[in-house]
């Protein structure tokens, strides 16, 4: 148990340990102090609700993302466009939310809206072309019909 323990947290504290090196090199390189460049970097973002919300905003896109990313990835698939995907299903959604009336009840445009990112999302994915199996470069229609015939991808 403790060695999964450090195996899990001694990469990600030596990660930022070597960060907050470089970024302090890179600080002092410009004749600036590191502490009050972290303090200013710390109370634009997590000083005020403005940035905090934007912190929560753009970290919730890029997990989602990153999830959806994996779990491709645990089926077998190898999806190279997601930040694209994550784009024109945003794009999609706003688009559809300018063509619905205005004073629609929540619950019904929330599906609505979903169906329209996912969408876009697979619009974008299917211009990708890049999926599955990278050494034998499958087409994702192909990979993904045999992913769900066979129940596997390999």
């Amino acid at each position: 148990m403790r060695r999964t323990l450090e195996e899990a947290v001694l990469p990600a504290f030596v990660a930022l340990l070597v960060a907050a090196v470089v970024g302090d090199i890179l600080i002092l390189s410009f004749g600036q102090n590191p502490g009050s460049v972290y303090r200013i970097l710390i109370d634009g973002t997590w000083g005020n609700a403005y940035g905090f919300g934007q912190v929560l905003y753009k970290a919730t896109t890029l997990t989602f993302t990153g999830l959806a990313v994996a779990v491709g990835l645990r089926a077998g698939l190898f999806n190279i466009g997601a930040e694209s995907q994550l784009a024109a299903g945003g794009f999609l959604a706003a688009l559809a939310g300018l063509v619905l009336p205005m004073g629609l009840p929540a619950l019904a445009t929330l599906p609505i809206y979903l169906v329209a990112a996912a969408a876009g999302g697979a619009i974008a994915y299917s211009y990708t072309r890049e999926c599955c199996d990278p050494i034998r470069q499958i087409r994702p229609r192909r990979c993904v019909r045999r992913a769900v015939v066979q129940g596997r991808s390999r």
